[in-house]
C-alpha cells in the first residue's frame, strides 16, 4: 500500500474523430494486444489505468466517444473532471478528420482548468498515410502548431508501435513537470 501512494494519478482524456485509432492507443497504453477486428466503436467513455514506473506516474486514460450525438452528451463534463491532458486525435489517412479536431476542442475548453491541462495534438495510422495525404495534413495542422491551445504534436502507428513510446516518455516528463 505504501508503494501505491507513492504514484501519481493523473487523468488523460482522448477526444476525436470517430474510428481514428482513439481506442486501439487506448489499449496500446495500456500494454494490451487486441486484435483490430476486435476492437469495436466506443459507445459513450471506456477508461483503463496503466501504471509507468518512470517517476512514479499512473495515468487513468478515458476514451470519449467520437459519434457527434455524445459531443453534447452531459456525461462528457463529468468524465473531464479531474483532467490533467487532453489528447486531441486525427486519423492521417483521412484529411476530413483534422477538421472536427476543432469541435473537440471547443468541447474541451468547457473544462474549468482547459488552461492547466496538458493538450497535445495526436496524429494516429501514420502507417497508412500516404504522401500526399502527409502534405495536405501538414497544411491543416499548421493552425494547431505553435499556439496557445495545442502544446505538442505528435503522429503514430498504434498497429506499428510507432511513436507511442515517444508521446509516453513526453507526457510523463511533463505531467512529473506538473507535480513538481
Amino acid at each position: 500500500m505504501e508503494n501505491e501512494k507513492a504514484h501519481s494519478l493523473h487523468k488523460i482524456v482522448i477526444l476525436g474523430t470517430p474510428r481514428a485509432g482513439k481506442t486501439t492507443l487506448m489499449i496500446k497504453l495500456s500494454g494490451k494486444e487486441v486484435p483490430p477486428e476486435e476492437i469495436r466503436s466506443t459507445i459513450g467513455v471506456d477508461f483503463h489505468i496503466v501504471q509507468f514506473e518512470k517517476n512514479q506516474i499512473r495515468l487513468q486514460v478515458w476514451d470519449y466517444a467520437g459519434q457527434a450525438h455524445f459531443r453534447n452528451a452531459g456525461i462528457f463534463q463529468d468524465m473531464v473532471q479531474g483532467a490533467s491532458a487532453f489528447l486531441f486525435c486525427y486519423d492521417t489517412s483521412n484529411t476530413t478528420s483534422i477538421e472536427e479536431i476543432d469541435a473537440w476542442v471547443q468541447i474541451a475548453k468547457s473544462h474549468p482548468k482547459f488552461n492547466q491541462t496538458l493538450r497535445y495534438l495526436v496524429g494516429l495510422k501514420v502507417d497508412l498515410t500516404s504522401k500526399g495525404q502527409q502534405i495536405a495534413l501538414n497544411n491543416l495542422i499548421q493552425k494547431y502548431l505553435g499556439g496557445e491551445i495545442i502544446q505538442k504534436h505528435f503522429l503514430i502507428s498504434s498497429k506499428q508501435d510507432l511513436g507511442i513510446d515517444i508521446m509516453v516518455d513526453q507526457l510523463v516528463e511533463d505531467l512529473s513537470a506538473l507535480t513538481s
